[in-house]
């Protein structure tokens, strides 16, 4: 089932959200619930219930498989190292970068002045 027809079947816009879609469902089963059919027309009601399930289990995957990426796959470039490169707000720009033998030698000798503390 396409997401299309899923969106069909449960009468939804092209963008819901996921509170539209439980209500949809929610509306959708209530009215070809098996248990609500006039007699004699039980099984369309099942077949029609089987399809509304399977849209709305269809419409849950693509919500829950949906997301973004923090990385372009094509580039590789970090997106949040390309926006603070752009639209970084301080005051006089970008801090400088730190290497890292120099945060580790700074790490070292606070701990080492704690431990002078404390005895």
């Amino acid at each position: 089932m396409t997401l299309k027809e899923a969106r069909d079947l449960l009468a939804l816009p092209a963008v819901a959200t996921r509170r539209e879609i439980s209500r949809a469902y929610r509306r959708a089963a209530r009215r070809w619930h098996p248990d609500r059919a006039p007699e004699g027309r039980e099984e369309e009601y099942r077949a029609r219930m089987q399809q509304v399930n399977a849209a709305y289990q269809r419409l849950q995957e693509f919500v829950e498989n949906y997301h973004f990426r923090l990385e372009d796959a094509e580039t590789g470039e970090d997106l949040a190292e390309w926006w603070q490169d752009r639209f970084y707000t301080g005051v006089w720009g970008r801090p400088p970068q730190q290497n890292q033998a120099s945060t580790d030698k700074d790490a070292e000798t606070d701990s080492a002045a704690v431990k002078k503390r404390k005895g």
